[in-house]
């Protein structure tokens, strides 16, 4: 990164980043460290030498023309980034960099459209309502407008009164005689075998009952049951506390999704490992552009999900393979067949990673659900 784009972000940082050549504090002690300043910048401990009170019309004004500035390497940017893979990460690496959107601003920016559309795209269609499980059906709550939606059909006060009494008479029943609660189920040939049901009649987890299946086996040692035990209980935390899990989920998974840009360069090493031409710091650079590309890719998707053209979306997600190659042949000067192998190979390695990321995510937000509900570990 350039001084000169290193020095606009830091007084985008302090919300100037125009003013006097000379600085308006020039003359005067720095307000940082006292030393009279000589220039724009304090030349002792470095300061932007301006005066940050500014009238409200003026701060407007800067706003504006801080924005227009930066409109044009957006513009510069963007459809070259979203339809000639590989172009802009080429000319960065051949030094034409104040011309375009800097790589990880772009990510920044890219991905955090991403996942507000991401999260507000599952608050609009419920993903993160918390959903519970009774007699085979799934309810959000367990109030009567619940279980009437839940039905299907409308239902009676007389009725909903007797599944909300019923409800709480099987709550009651566990609580006070956890054996005499558990089900018997008919087996093949008419022999009767106990079977637990997971989920109580108010919703929760049995968790009573699940312990002593888990403990009555004979296929694990004491240990093993400890274990497995421990964990049934802070998957049920979660599980009861479905609101707490999702904020936890919506708070990693920005986080965890950072992991895959040093993932990915280091994927690039791996299929690029004996190239003298080929640098770490190429491969950060065009880390950076395939995924800022592929946050928007996803933003795209969403709005079509959104709109409810789930064709449209569907087929976007056809186009990660086409522009990783491209990326590839452009960039690196790759051959076609070289290229395609790489594609492949870093496209199977992503997906597992993916699936990896999101294992990861569900016991992060067990985790940080769990101790606070005071589950057993």
């Amino acid at each position: 990164m350039s001084d000169e784009l290193e020095t606009g972000a830091l007084a985008s940082a302090g919300g100037l980043t125009q003013g006097s050549a000379s600085g308006e504090l020039t003359g005067e002690p720095c307000r940082n460290c006292g030393t009279v300043v000589q220039g724009q910048y304090c030349q002792s401990c470095g300061q932007l030498a301006q005066s940050y009170h500014r009238p409200f019309w003026g701060l407007i004004t800067e706003v504006l023309g801080d924005f227009l500035s930066v409109d044009g390497r957006v513009m510069r940017t963007m459809p070259s980034l979203i339809f000639s893979p590989g172009k802009i990460t080429k000319a960065y690496l051949d030094g034409k960099r104040q011309r375009f959107v800097p790589p990880f601003r772009l990510y920044l920016l890219s991905s955090f459209i991403y996942f507000l559309l991401l999260f507000a795209f599952g608050d609009a269609h419920g993903w993160f309502n918390a959903h519970y499980a009774t007699n085979g059906n799934f309810y959000t709550t367990l109030d009567a407008a619940a279980l009437e939606q839940a039905a299907g059909e409308n239902l009676t006060d007389e009725q909903i009164t007797q599944i909300l009494e019923a409800a709480e008479e099987g709550q009651a029943q566990l609580a006070e005689s956890p054996d005499d609660a558990e089900p018997v189920v008919e087996g093949e040939g008419g022999e009767s075998s106990n079977h637990v049901n997971a989920f109580r009649p108010d919703g929760r987890i049995n968790r009573e009952g699940l312990t002593r299946q888990i403990n009555d086996g004979d296929s694990m040692d004491e240990a093993s049951k400890a274990f497995f035990v421990g964990v049934m209980n802070r998957m049920a935390d979660a599980y009861e506390n479905q609101g707490m899990f999702f904020a936890s989920i919506q708070s990693w998974a920005p986080r965890i999704a950072l992991g895959l840009t040093p993932a990915m360069i280091l994927l690039l090493a791996v299929v690029y490992p004996f190239s003298k031409r080929i640098y770490i710091y190429d491969h950060v650079i065009f880390t950076l552009h395939f995924q800022s590309w592929l946050y928007i890719l996803l933003s795209v998707g969403l709005l079509f999900f959104w709109v409810n053209q789930t064709w449209i979306a569907w087929l976007l997600f056809l186009a990660p393979p086409i522009y990783i190659y491209r990326m590839l042949r452009t960039v690196y000067s790759s051959g076609r067949i070289l290229s395609a192998l790489r594609t492949l190979f870093i496209l199977f390695i992503l997906n597992l990673l993916l699936v990896l990321c999101f294992i990861l995510l569900v016991i992060v937000g067990v985790a940080e659900t769990s101790p606070v509900i005071g589950g057993v570990s």
